[in-house]
């Protein structure tokens, strides 16, 4: 993924990254903002607790690289999680906050993207665990109706790309391929069992086993998110 960037022909840039001058220089070339949405999740012994984040700030950076703007740093406040799902063993390492916060904050957040002046909120969540997901859409919908000239749009790379190349899943095949790609000292293979698939029950995967992940995997999911979301963004930007 591309490193955050400050030059002054940039067309994007990581906004706690930025002086005034430079977020004004892009916010009038590219009235984009990126805001990914993440978890502080267990996601086995063979990928980082911040997985969600992580995985939504890296894929933020790869769409602005393409489409211009300026992406936030991630939020990890997540309810949801998997500390919440019963019969499971894993209730260390994840956080889970009330929907009344989770809600309150992307309310508060959008709101105040959108008096910044952006024309597109674009809020991708790492997380998708219900209702956390959405509730996020349902702010990013009411966001909209307040602010009319500003376009709020709430996704996940699992809405925007083919299920027939990556579905919804924690911990697996997709998620682990992505984090691969995005922060590759984030994701140990060798935890996971060599001598059976990994379950949910014991290792917090759902979905594709993670074993075949690789770095080249999550470049072609990325690349897919990256096209998808560009098309999205641009029909917001021209109705």
């Amino acid at each position: 993924m591309p490193p955050p960037t400050s030059t002054a022909s940039s067309r994007w840039g990581c906004y706690e990254r930025l002086m005034p001058a430079e977020i004004e220089r892009i916010a009038t070339a590219h009235p984009v903002v990126y805001l990914p949405w993440g978890a502080l999740e267990y996601h086995g012994h063979h990928a980082a607790v911040g997985l969600d984040g992580l995985k939504a700030h890296g894929l933020c950076q790869a769409l602005a690289a393409e489409a211009g703007g300026l992406v936030l740093p991630p939020v990890y406040v997540a309810a949801n999680t998997i500390k919440t799902a019963p019969d499971l063993k894993f209730p260390r390492h994840s956080l889970d906050f009330s929907e009344s916060l989770l809600r309150g904050l992307a309310r508060e957040h959008f709101d105040q993207l959108a008096d910044e002046g952006f024309r597109v909120v674009f809020a991708l969540c790492g997380h998708v665990g219900q209702p956390h997901y959405d509730i996020i859409k349902e702010e990013a919908a009411a966001a909209h109706e307040r602010h009319p000239a500003t376009h709020v749009i709430a996704t996940s790379e699992t809405d925007l790309v083919s299920p027939e190349l990556f579905v919804v899943n924690h911990a697996a095949l997709g998620e682990v391929s992505l984090l691969m790609a995005t922060d590759p000292d984030c994701v140990d293979l060798t935890r996971l069992p060599a001598d059976r698939e990994p379950t949910l029950a014991d290792d917090a995967v759902w979905g594709p086993d993670p074993r075949p992940a690789s770095t080249e995997k999550g470049r072609t999911y990325a690349a897919a998110f990256v096209a998808a979301a560009r098309d999205r963004i641009a029909a917001a930007l021209n109705p």
